[in-house]
């Protein structure tokens, strides 16, 4: 393969998982460690990630070149965030308040909410924001602070503050990566933050996650096992994760898309 072409992949794959690591890269591709190791300084100079101890992550800062925009990160796997998002919205009564974080896999659930009447809704993503604008009889509030374009997304410490001010009935938190070592973890630190200023603030918090998140690392945790009350994904995940959140006492429900042909 030719260089240009195995860097268009690695690029690839950094904006889809989030992150990559350096000895899985230089396996799959069949090259040295080096050759990733130059391929991540490549990536850093263009603004697309930046190297940490053994691989790279994906940069916070939507000024990166080739960021996948909100409406193309949304067709990945769309069905299977989908089918996660309507499991999600089950678990809500009409009258509740629910925190949605950014993302995409909420926003599939903040879609399927519309089902329900009178709900508030606090959420520090405009994409979610206008969609929960549909759902009729309720109100809903978006929280302040930085805004990330390539999320359309709030972060930093005003967020945290309006949140500390609310409670609700729900949290909706999305995860880069989730792993039995490490928890629940996001690719940028203030985003890690918002994340757990949510999850103070809710009675229950539910994180929805399709099962290719699982058994990766991202640079920061924002939750364990024992921080949340559910986890609603797709089949799939590895076979130490059910025990693993049952003895936190998470409750683990599995969903798989519907076909292709049939989906909504």
């Amino acid at each position: 393969m030719l260089g240009a072409e195995r860097n268009r992949q690695l690029r690839r794959r950094i904006l889809e998982r989030g992150s990559i690591r350096v000895s899985e890269e230089a396996k799959l591709f069949g090259v040295s460690d080096e050759t990733i190791r130059r391929a991540i300084k490549l990536f850093a100079a263009e603004g697309v990630a930046d190297p940490v101890f053994g691989g790279a992550v994906l940069r916070a800062s939507s000024a990166a070149p080739g960021l996948p925009p909100v409406g193309e990160r949304h067709r990945m796997q769309e069905r299977a965030k989908d089918a996660i998002g309507a499991a999600a919205a089950r678990l809500v009564e009409s009258g509740q308040t629910i925190i949605i974080d950014a993302g995409t896999t909420t926003l599939a659930a903040a879609r399927h909410l519309r089902q329900h009447r009178g709900l508030t809704i606090i959420t520090n993503s405009i994409p979610v924001a206008q969609l929960s604008a549909e759902i009729a009889e309720s109100v809903t509030y978006v929280i302040g602070g930085k805004l990330v374009p390539g999320s359309l997304s709030m972060i930093g410490p005003q967020a945290e503050r309006d949140l500390a001010k609310i409670s609700a009935d729900w949290a909706f938190i999305g995860a880069a990566a989730i792993s039995v070592d490490s928890g629940f973890t996001s690719a940028d630190p203030y985003e890690a933050e918002v994340k757990r200023a949510m999850i103070r603030v809710a009675r229950r918090t539910v994180v929805v996650a399709d099962h290719t998140k699982f058994g990766a690392r991202r640079f920061a945790s924002f939750a364990r096992a024992d921080d949340i009350d559910c986890l609603v994904t797709t089949s799939g995940c590895p076979e130490e994760v059910p025990p693993w959140l049952e003895a936190a006492g998470v409750t683990l429900l599995l969903c798989d898309p519907l076909p292709e042909e049939i989906s909504a």
